[in-house]
């Protein structure tokens, strides 16, 4: 009940936009004061009227009707006093003895490069100077686009802006232009430029972003053109400041299921071994779970680890993680922007099921020489930027490393003190600006080393690059060209059973080159479209013996590899100036290539080695099979006031490439495996709904999303897969079906002292693989929840902001135990014993619960000083509880004991050092 009566208080009066002055409402007053009057029309409506208490002290409002507009009655009200009230910006003003004025007195517009505020000619009223005496408190340039005499008054020009950081002169993501006249507004793309269709006239422009002093300007457009503005970064505010303004300044809410996550967010969040992870903190966000501690790997509304593709400036990451979880493979101080498609994902991406991560690094700053870093007992990390040429180009260089052995041989258990672990990685890019194009180069590396004892040995590491030219061919066409490429290569030596002993090495290839296009048609019709092409080498490498002792049999598990050509367009139309429909359309064709052998086998029989009925032979670049996967994505976005929106998303993907491993989680040893002649891609189909609102007043935001995900023919391993014994993947796996459904619910608060988020996840994820033979199903036909079940998730993440140096952060974490498969019998024959065990994933392991805490100090606030300091103290696992990761089973006497196995079951402190040179404000 009390969640019924939450949702209908976040939809409530979501059936009509509102009409502002010109709303209908009922008033019932009796004696009432003026401000009780004004309150309840902000209620209702959503006007705000605007007066000094002096004006209407001592006004008693006596009204009683149930239909009249908001304007009628507010001036049914002032009958008989002084007061004049006008229309402005959907809202009232009441002054005494005059309304505000139709137009501007005439007054001449100085250019961008004058300091001078416009200044009237001729008389003019009191109102009217105290109209442009405001004005000039926050409007103190006009800035003219384009060309007298280039277009008529009533056509249709576009405009386009290029938004910089003041300090750093770096390109912000995001930021958004709001024209007050027109109520319209757009965002900044990736390389900090925005355009809209307007018509020739003046404008009253902000822009705004998080973390940057909002600043308004006049645009004088005359024609099409360009122009350029600085942003400066904010000061703290430790004073509660409440913005009563136009939320459609927010215009982020044409992108539904669209998570970001600030880079503020990530330093002040508490993480394991005191690393910045971004994608640790994507857990904390609704739909997206983890299955246990130290892990890599995510796991988006239902789907599988392998259903998230993830991009560094558009190279293809596959492995996220350092030391299997523990660190993250990407330095936060080389992050500008972090977007998570889990909803709606646009056209332009396509590859897998469940989401996209999209991340976006620092270009370097373009006006000065700087440097930042962090120390921590296990790690370093630093990274250097600076201009090539100034206010043109830049570079940035970061690296990391670990120097963990030293806590390890402190460790009294034998195995853990003669282990070694250590990982690297590298980062470069370089950016350069022409006249109406950006080049950029990145380059990005990274190797992991683990031993542990004599047992087992991991090598892996991650190599790639991308080259990005943007090119501007008018004010209302772009287009971005790529080409980007990585290889994911892994080591691996097991002598954990001598006689089975085994090295194996595995490389995946994956190489791009794309063209994406953006044409702004008409003010309110934005049009996307391009293309790519992806290639994909897999050598699966062989599993061979290692050491003396092996009497393991080598066994090639072959190459794999694929082309996948995709064409997309989509469109974004404003169809009413509270409604946004996206639509697109992603053609894509996926090619298995040979060189390669396939065997077929007899029709009604199992995929065994014994019913191989013939061998086909492809010679090198020769088409297996043609896989044609149209995608279709679509959304409707409905603003029902100013501070709400309803939207309703559907998305069509299909998956060519997957990961053979029938563990839990996401390893260094996972083997990918693409479609092929036998295995089909998987295709999945997503609906989701949800109601999204702010509070600005209180400076909350609230969103209720649901989501139903039906995927099928994605692969399922049978009960005792062997991927590396056995070449013919086919065998080992059958394709299954996964109804994945939930609720996600968020409340956060930002830029308060207090802030923060909850998030809170309902979610199943239930498969079904049920074949028309015996051999073709598992758990005898019946559903089963997938490994990754997971129906409760809630998330609370607390900051505080003791003072502008002192911050206190607080993450409480609680999930459902993860779905397992128990023993549940022995029985013998022959004296041998077998285990008999339950259906699959009838059980679960015990429900996981976590506090953390930090506390960040800054060092002194002088302007003036060579380098800045922060320590951030953190303690993981605050409760020491012995959260479980598995529980494990062995046959003893006769009898199965359980054992539950943790990865942390006691407090971890850290304390880590951030450095960079300048002051506290510096970039």
């Amino acid at each position: 009940m009390k969640l019924l009566l939450f949702i209908h208080l976040l939809i409530a009066g979501y059936s009509t936009p509102d009409k502002g002055p010109e709303a209908i409402i009922s008033c019932h007053f009796s004696n009432a004061s003026f401000n009780v009057f004004s309150d309840y029309i902000y209620r209702e409506t959503g006007v705000t009227i605007y007066f000094r208490e002096s004006w209407v002290e001592g006004i008693k409002v006596t009204i009683d009707t149930d239909q009249i507009s908001v304007l009628a009655a507010t001036q049914m009200v002032l009958k008989n006093t002084n007061l004049e009230v006008s229309v402005w910006n959907n809202n009232l003003v009441i002054m005494p003895g005059e309304s505000l004025p139709k137009e501007l007195p005439r007054f001449d517009n100085q250019l961008i490069s004058s300091d001078n505020s416009v200044s009237p000619s001729g008389e003019i009223t009191q109102s009217e100077e105290r109209y442009l005496t405001g004005r000039k408190a926050d409007i103190v340039q006009t800035i003219t686009i384009g060309k007298k005499g280039s277009a008529g008054r009533n056509s249709k020009v576009t405009i386009r802006g290029m938004i910089t950081e003041q300090q750093t002169g770096e390109a912000i993501i995001g930021a958004t232009m709001f024209l007050e006249e027109t109520k319209a507004g757009t965002a900044t793309d990736m390389n900090g430029v925005l355009s809209m269709v307007v018509k020739p006239g003046t404008y009253t422009a902000v822009f705004a972003y998080m973390g940057l002093e909002s600043v308004k300007y006049f645009l004088d457009v005359v024609s099409d053109g360009e122009f350029s503005i600085e942003m400066r970064k904010s000061a703290i505010q430790m004073k509660e400041v409440v913005v009563f303004g136009d939320r459609q300044m927010n215009i982020r809410f044409k992108d539904p299921g669209l998570e970001k996550i600030s880079a503020k967010a990530i330093k002040e969040i508490p993480m394991m071994m005191g690393e910045r992870d971004i994608l640790k903190v994507s857990e904390m966000l609704p739909g997206i779970v983890t299955v246990g501690e130290g892990s890599a790997g995510l796991n988006v509304r239902g789907g599988n680890y392998d259903q998230n593709a993830f991009y560094l400036n558009k190279i293809p990451i596959y492995n996220t993680s350092h030391l299997f979880g523990f660190f993250p493979a990407i330095n936060a101080d080389i992050v500008k922007d972090f977007s998570i498609y889990k909803g709606y994902i646009p056209s332009m991406y396509g590859g897998q099921l469940s989401s996209v991560f999209n991340i976006i690094g620092r270009q370097g700053n373009r006006k000065r020489f700087t440097a930042r870093g962090s120390l921590s007992p296990v790690a370093a990390n630093i990274t250097v930027e600076g201009p090539i040429k100034k206010e043109t180009g830049s570079f940035m260089l970061s690296g990391r490393y670990l120097y963990s052995d030293w806590v390890l041989k402190m460790i009294d258990d034998p195995v853990i003190r003669n282990s070694k672990a250590g990982f690297n990685d590298l980062s470069a890019s370089f950016n350069y600006d022409l006249k109406k194009s950006k080049i950029s180069l990145f380059v990005y590396h990274s190797q992991d080393n683990f031993k542990l004892a004599d047992i087992n040995s991991y090598a892996y590491s991650t190599n790639g690059a991308s080259i990005n030219f943007s090119h501007y061919f008018s004010s209302s066409l772009r287009a971005d060209f790529s080409v980007a490429g990585s290889q994911y290569t892994f080591n691996t030596v097991d002598q954990q059973v001598p006689s089975l002993a085994y090295q194996h090495s595995y490389t995946i290839g994956d190489y791009r080159v794309n063209a994406d296009f953006t044409h702004d048609i008409l003010s309110n019709n934005t049009l996307q479209y391009g293309g790519g092409i992806t290639f994909l080498h897999l050598n699966r490498g062989t599993v061979s013996q290692y050491g003396e002792s092996s009497l393991r049999v080598p066994v090639g598990l072959g190459e794999d590899q694929g082309v996948e050509s995709a064409l997309y367009i989509s469109d974004s139309y404003d169809i009413l100036p509270w409604m946004n429909i996206s639509a697109g359309l992603r053609l894509a064709l996926f090619n298995p290539l040979g060189p390669k052998t396939v065997y077929t086998y007899f029709p009604g029989a199992p995929k065994d080695p014994r019913y191989i009925s013939d061998t086909l032979y492809y010679g090198n670049g020769e088409a297996i099979k043609w896989y044609f996967e149209p995608d279709i994505r679509a959304v409707v976005n409905m603003r029902t006031d100013g501070n709400g929106t309803v939207k309703v998303a559907f998305n069509q993907m299909h998956q060519n490439l997957f990961v053979l491993n029938n563990t839990i989680a996401l390893s260094p040893n996972s083997q990918w495996k693409l479609a092929d002649y036998h295995i089909p891609p998987a295709r999945s189909r997503q609906v989701s709904a949800g109601v999204f609102r702010t509070f600005p007043k209180l400076g909350w935001e609230a969103s209720l999303e649901f989501y139903y995900k039906r995927t099928v023919n994605y692969p399922e391993f049978i009960d005792g897969a062997d991927f590396l014994g056995n070449p013919s993947t086919e065998t080992a796996v059958l394709p299954g079906n996964q109804d994945a459904y939930g609720l996600e619910f968020l409340l956060r608060r930002s830029g308060r002292r207090l802030e923060g988020w909850l998030a809170y996840t309902f979610s199943r994820s239930i498969v079904k693989v049920d074949g028309p033979e015996p051999w073709d199903k598992i758990n005898n036909g019946l559903a089963y929840p997938a490994n990754y079940d997971i129906p409760h998730v809630l998330n609370t993440v607390i900051n505080y902001h003791i003072s502008r140096r002192v911050t206190a952060s607080g993450v409480v974490t609680y999930q459902t135990g993860r779905p397992v498969t128990y023993p549940i019998s022995v029985y013998y024959i022959n004296g041998i014993p077998f285990v008999d065990y339950s259906n699959r994933n009838e059980y679960r392991i015990p429900d996981y619960f976590r506090v953390d805490l930090s506390l960040t100090i800054e060092g002194n606030l002088k302007r003036q000083k060579f380098m800045h300091y922060a320590l951030i103290f953190s303690v993981y696992n605050l409760t020491g509880r012995d959260n479980p990761y598995s529980v494990y089973f062995t046959l003893e006497d006769g009898k199965i004991e359980s054992y539950q196995y943790s990865v942390i079951g006691v407090a971890v402190p850290m304390i880590t050092l951030l450095f960079k040179l300048g002051n506290y404000a510096s970039d």
